[in-house]
Protein backbone atom coordinates (compact mmCIF):
# COMPACT_ATOMS: atom_id res chain seq x y z
CA UNK A 1 0.00 0.00 0.00
CA UNK A 2 1.55 3.27 -1.13
CA UNK A 3 -1.37 5.61 -0.53
CA UNK A 4 -4.66 5.73 1.33
CA UNK A 5 -7.46 8.24 1.07
CA UNK A 6 -10.70 8.56 3.04
CA UNK A 7 -13.95 10.10 1.91
CA UNK A 8 -17.09 10.73 3.92
CA UNK A 9 -19.75 10.42 1.25
CA UNK A 10 -22.86 10.80 3.41
CA UNK A 11 -23.70 11.42 7.05
CA UNK A 12 -23.07 7.73 7.76
CA UNK A 13 -20.82 6.40 4.96
CA UNK A 14 -17.01 6.39 4.77
CA UNK A 15 -15.00 5.05 1.84
CA UNK A 16 -11.30 4.19 1.93
CA UNK A 17 -9.27 4.01 -1.27
CA UNK A 18 -5.99 2.10 -1.05
CA UNK A 19 -3.47 2.39 -3.87
CA UNK A 20 -1.09 -0.53 -4.23
CA UNK A 21 2.51 -0.38 -5.47
CA UNK A 22 1.47 -1.50 -8.96
CA UNK A 23 -1.09 1.31 -9.21
CA UNK A 24 -4.14 -0.90 -8.65
CA UNK A 25 -6.73 0.50 -6.23
CA UNK A 26 -9.14 -1.21 -3.86
CA UNK A 27 -11.93 0.34 -1.86
CA UNK A 28 -13.53 -0.42 1.47
CA UNK A 29 -16.63 1.01 3.03
CA UNK A 30 -18.06 1.51 6.48
CA UNK A 31 -21.38 2.87 7.61
CA UNK A 32 -23.13 3.46 10.89
CA UNK A 33 -26.84 3.28 11.58
CA UNK A 34 -27.31 6.93 12.53
CA UNK A 35 -25.43 10.17 11.87
CA UNK A 36 -25.43 10.70 15.64
CA UNK A 37 -23.25 7.59 15.96
CA UNK A 38 -20.71 8.63 13.31
CA UNK A 39 -17.11 8.58 14.48
CA UNK A 40 -14.51 9.50 11.87
CA UNK A 41 -11.68 7.48 13.44
CA UNK A 42 -13.77 4.32 13.73
CA UNK A 43 -15.26 4.79 10.25
CA UNK A 44 -11.82 5.18 8.69
CA UNK A 45 -10.46 2.15 10.55
CA UNK A 46 -13.31 -0.14 9.49
CA UNK A 47 -13.26 1.11 5.88
CA UNK A 48 -9.49 0.47 5.70
CA UNK A 49 -9.88 -3.03 7.14
CA UNK A 50 -12.56 -3.79 4.56
CA UNK A 51 -10.33 -2.53 1.75
CA UNK A 52 -7.41 -4.68 2.98
CA UNK A 53 -9.67 -7.74 2.98
CA UNK A 54 -10.27 -7.19 -0.74
CA UNK A 55 -6.51 -7.34 -1.31
CA UNK A 56 -6.45 -10.84 0.20
CA UNK A 57 -9.19 -11.96 -2.19
CA UNK A 58 -7.10 -10.72 -5.11
CA UNK A 59 -3.96 -12.39 -3.74
CA UNK A 60 -5.87 -15.66 -3.37
CA UNK A 61 -7.00 -15.46 -6.98
CA UNK A 62 -3.46 -14.71 -8.16
CA UNK A 63 -2.05 -17.68 -6.24
CA UNK A 64 -4.72 -20.02 -7.57
CA UNK A 65 -4.05 -18.84 -11.13
CA UNK A 66 -0.30 -19.41 -10.74
CA UNK A 67 -0.90 -22.91 -9.37
CA UNK A 68 -3.26 -23.61 -12.26
CA UNK A 69 -0.70 -22.52 -14.85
Amino acid sequence: IVNEQYFRLTDVLTVCVLTLRNGFTVTGESACASPANYNEEIGNKIARENAREKIWVLEGYLLKQKLFE
